[in-house]
């Protein structure tokens, strides 16, 4: 969670709840009403242009915000789906405009966790410039991992990772097979899964 100031009637306003798969948290385009932040789960976001629906080009889990834009008067970047079972942390966005945003402690959160969010967005965009998708899939699962910051992490469904890699979902899951084959990756349950490895070069270097 962001430091919130320490006063009472903001820590209640804050509201924690759970979203449904496919549920749409926020619009490109448009001004909402809430700042969240992600307490469990895996997000995709989406970039549309004129006269389509948008495509995946990044996915983002625990401690990332939604809304970052709005405190700001400016409207969404990207569009986000829940693509796991989610909760968050929401809070009002005039709520924060009128009692945290002049607190310079908040401010250099929000100021930080949009630097990072701009850095998940470039370690996406270079991941998808690798010539094989062994490597690739295997740098999604470690920048996964890294959102749900645990070893152990939910793994999204092979086409929803297909849709953000541009890979067909045969191509994912033939290549997750080659990582379990070669020690790499290891299934922890039917929704969890966990990487031995640390080094996104290193698939391919045994391949």
């Amino acid at each position: 969670m962001l430091p919130l100031p320490q006063h009472e009637p903001f820590r209640s306003l804050v509201r924690e709840r759970t979203v449904a798969v496919g549920e749409m948290l926020e619009i490109q385009g448009t001004q909402g009403q809430m700042l969240g932040v992600v307490k469990v789960g895996l997000l995709k976001g989406l970039r549309s242009r004129p006269g389509d629906e948008g495509k995946p080009i990044l996915l983002m889990g625990k401690g990332r915000l939604i809304g970052f834009t709005q405190p700001f008067g400016q409207a969404a970047l990207l569009s986000l789906a829940a693509i796991t079972p989610t909760r968050v942390c929401e809070i009002d966005v005039r709520a924060v405009r009128d009692l945290a945003m002049h607190h310079e402690p908040f401010q250099q959160a929000i100021y930080r966790t949009i630097a990072e969010f701009l850095g998940i967005m470039a370690d996406w965009s270079r991941l998808l410039r690798e010539d094989s998708y062994l490597t690739k899939v295997a740098a999604a699962l470690q920048l996964i991992a890294a959102e749900a910051g645990s070893a152990s992490f939910r793994i999204p469904s092979h086409t929803e990772l297909a849709n953000v890699l541009g890979a067909r979902r045969e191509t994912v899951a033939r290549h997750i097979a080659i990582l379990i084959d070669k020690g790499l990756f290891k299934k922890v349950d039917r929704w969890h899964g966990m990487l031995t490895t640390t080094d996104a070069a290193g698939p391919e270097a045994r391949y």
